[in-house]
């Protein structure tokens, strides 16, 4: 790829910035609400072993880093969903789902 000439090159922090705005504007701004009904939503020892990563047609995915929790945390997570529910609405969140991933 060619720059054109005279442009000055564009530092890569600035295009991160800009790719994590709209992100967060697809998300309509909720990372962080999301993140506080999780914590709100499972157990408090289970919070250090979870994260939220995504959202994708109002499935929440759940990042877990072993496989027993993410065994516990499927036995709960019919009142775990309803729990999140509550906080953010039926309509947003839809369903949970958990794979193994790297929390940190």
């Amino acid at each position: 790829m060619t720059r054109k000439k005279g442009k000055k090159p564009v530092e890569i922090r600035n295009i991160i910035n800009q790719v994590i705005k709209k992100l967060d504007t697809k998300t309509h701004g909720q990372q962080g609400e999301v993140i506080q009904a999780w914590q709100n939503a499972i157990e408090p020892k289970a919070i250090a072993h979870t994260k939220p990563v995504a959202i994708k047609k109002n499935i929440l995915t759940i990042e877990v880093d072993s496989s027993t929790w993410l065994y516990m945390l499927s036995l709960k997570k019919k009142n775990t969903l309803a729990r999140v529910q509550k906080d953010l609405g039926k309509e947003k969140i839809k369903d949970i789902r958990f794979r193994m991933g790297e929390i940190s």
